[in-house]
């Protein structure tokens, strides 16, 4: 754990900000990504830097691709749509795979169904996170209009830190 003391250019922090507080910040390593992964671009991005992180922190990875909120099992699609998203879930969570292994960091791959935001944060707790990496808009379209509805649930709810990347 390191301990970063914020100071202005004469070094007397104190002086400055003694009103608003305290003017220490502790930083942890991170242990643990969380990376939210979609098959959008935004996604693909935030994979990247979900990759860069693990390295720089000598970590692994974790991802989940979450089925939109269907009442489908995805070990067992019955219908045409269904299937659709589990077969796209196992190419996107394979095309991490082999971009992590590519730059050295170990990926961990998991596919669920439900509400996208909620299973990203419960995904992350599960795991312990010490920061979830995702894309600020999702794969679809109309998405786009919501401003990354997926991204902003989990900014606004998770009580561990969120990386959006755009």
């Amino acid at each position: 754990m390191r301990i970063i003391k914020i100071e202005n250019q004469s070094g007397k922090s104190k002086n400055i900000f003694n009103s608003y507080g305290s003017t220490t910040t502790t930083l942890t390593k991170i242990k643990n990504i969380v990376v939210a992964l979609d098959g959008s671009k935004s996604s693909s991005n935030a994979l990247d830097y979900a990759i860069y992180l693990a390295r720089q922190n000598q970590t692994t990875l974790s991802g989940i691709y979450v089925i939109p909120m269907f009442s489908i099992n995805y070990k067992k699609p019955s219908s045409a749509l269904a299937k659709m998203f589990v077969d796209n879930g196992k190419k996107v969570l394979m095309e991490a795979k082999i971009r992590c292994a590519k730059n050295g960091v170990l990926f961990k791959g998991k596919m669920a169904n439900g509400n996208e935001g909620f299973m990203v944060i419960s995904y992350a707790k599960k795991k312990k996170a010490s920061i979830i990496v995702m894309g600020s808009r999702g794969r679809s379209n109309v998405r786009e209009l919501f401003l990354g509805s997926v991204s902003h649930y989990v900014v606004h709810k998770s009580p561990i830190p969120v990386l959006v990347v755009k």
